[in-house]
């Protein structure tokens, strides 16, 4: 059973040139690497040559993917063996320039999406880690650029809110941005299933958070598959692309285990990080903050780059 879902998200690195302190890379284990084209080609061609479900391409990850030199070449052979493609790419915007960003709109790229944690110099280089202080007007000199430059591109922007570092810079953040970029989101910060405590983890929870059933498919930067995006270390790998089709990954023991303890929402004793998992919380009401444009009760039900719902 193949998750029904549209979009492919593919990690194209694990690098990172930030340290945000809601960010687990601390915890990470698994290689420090980035997809070489080749791999990317051979795992593209056999996602689109076993099934059409997928009819939108995603650039997420825990590195940042603008550090992938091959981005662009990736972005463009992609379009090609799927016409009229969207492409979507999740970033922090340290390496986009507004000459980047058009060659991104030239390239058919619908919508980056950009983490922006801060409001000024101190607030934004605390909780992205960063030493040079001056990114920030860097940054936010780019992004302005890019919002007065695009035409087809969209750019979205959010922030999380992490008390005791930038929780006061929220209006100011949303008055600056309002009428410039395409979409803000005002989030607190998740957990990263069991690698954070940001959020407290209910006793009665839902017995799924979809995912098995209605999430994207998630290739690693190594070509294996992972269930969940908050899964940061890969522990729910459930196959490895480069050697199995998607049925028979999507057939595979470790996701019929995850598929039925899903379904039946009993979690005790199966070693699944499922388990305590926040994003299977029942009340949502404290994760959003503010979006400009959807409805939070349904926005926080639904997936962040297609916007489809997952729970």
């Amino acid at each position: 059973m193949i998750p029904k879902n549209n979009d492919m998200r593919f990690e194209v690195t694990t690098r990172c040139n930030y340290h945000c302190v809601i960010c687990p890379r601390e915890k990470l284990t698994r290689k420090i690497e980035t997809m070489s084209l080749r791999l990317f080609k051979t795992l593209f061609d056999r996602i689109v040559f076993e099934t059409d479900q997928y009819d939108t391409l995603t650039f997420p990850g825990m590195g940042e993917p603008l550090l992938d030199k091959s981005l662009e070449d990736k972005i463009v052979y992609a379009r090609t063996r799927k016409k009229g493609l969207p492409v979507l790419i999740l970033s922090n915007a340290s390496l986009l320039t507004p000459e980047r960003f058009l060659a991104f709109e030239d390239l058919g790229v619908d919508s980056i999406r950009v983490s922006l944690y801060g409001n000024d110099e101190e607030s934004y280089s605390r909780v992205h880690g960063v030493k040079n202080k001056r990114m920030f007007e860097k940054i936010r000199e780019h992004l302005l650029a890019a919002c007065s430059l695009k035409k087809k591109t969209k750019l979205y922007l959010t922030l999380n809110v992490i008390e005791g570092y930038n929780e006061k810079i929220v209006q100011g953040w949303i008055a600056f941005w309002k009428d410039k970029a395409d979409l803000l989101e005002v989030w607190r910060p998740h957990n990263w299933v069991d690698a954070m405590t940001y959020r407290k983890v209910q006793k009665k929870m839902l017995s799924t958070c979809g995912r098995p059933f209605k999430g994207p498919l998630q290739v690693q930067v190594d070509g294996t598959v992972n269930m969940c995006c908050f899964d940061f270390d890969g522990k729910l790998t459930v196959g490895d692309l480069k050697t199995q089709t998607l049925r028979e990954i999507f057939s595979s023991p470790i996701f019929n285990k995850i598929v039925k303890c899903h379904t039946n929402g009993e979690f005790k004793r199966s070693g699944l990080i499922c388990a305590h998992c926040d994003q299977r919380n029942i009340d949502k009401s404290d994760v959003m903050i503010y979006n400009s444009k959807y409805n939070i009760e349904d926005r926080v039900k639904e997936l962040s780059t297609t916007y489809k719902k997952v729970i």
